[in-house]
């Protein structure tokens, strides 16, 4: 049995807040940037990154439209030739068979599940963008392994002293870091 890899869309293979700037750019006339979303509720002035998410995520033309993380197809196959390869979002029901179709579009035929927590999922590896997430699915068992995706919203102090203490888990920049650290063990 191979081992079993788990991907978070949002904020991993999937870059959400850049199509959400665009989408309150566009919409409110203001300059927001990734770099500006350093929380998941952070206020745009005219609405928030939670409430814009809620009016745009029940939308499939978005869904479709969201960028591709650089290098992110090329980090699935890489993986794919190693592990079982899941990919995992929080994403609410209306917007799971556009999810679906999204990774389809972008990847290929990949499993892709929506769990209440990614804790839950039988697997070996997790790469995430939330340090909740990551620090759990670590936690319950001392044979997993997982990956901080850094990104401006966990990318701070508080974020890296609780990583510190949680051995088989570590913050990471790119998804080629990722790679070598598996390599290397």
């Amino acid at each position: 049995m191979s081992k079993v890899f788990v991907v978070d869309i949002d904020g991993v293979v999937c870059n959400h807040a850049n199509a959400i700037c665009e989408f309150v750019n566009n919409k409110f006339g203001i300059n927001s940037q990734v770099d500006d979303v350093t929380s998941w509720d952070h206020d745009f002035g005219p609405i928030s990154f939670v409430k814009a998410v809620e009016e745009t995520y029940c939308r499939e033309d978005f869904i479709l439209g969201m960028p591709v993380e650089l290098n992110a197809g090329w980090f699935l196959k890489d993986l794919a030739a190693q592990f079982e390869v899941i990919l995992a979002s929080a994403r609410k029901p209306v917007c799971h068979a556009a999810t679906r179709k999204w990774v389809e579009q972008n990847f290929g035929n990949f499993e892709v599940i929506f769990p209440g927590s990614k804790t839950d999922i039988q697997a070996h590896f997790l790469v995430d963008d939330n340090i909740d997430e990551v620090i759990s699915f670590t936690k319950t068992s001392g044979c997993r392994t997982s990956f901080l995706f850094k990104r401006p919203w966990n990318n701070n102090a508080d974020t890296a002293r609780r990583l510190l203490p949680i051995p088989n888990c570590s913050s990471v920049v790119s998804f080629r870091e990722i790679i070598e650290q598996i390599k290397g063990n």
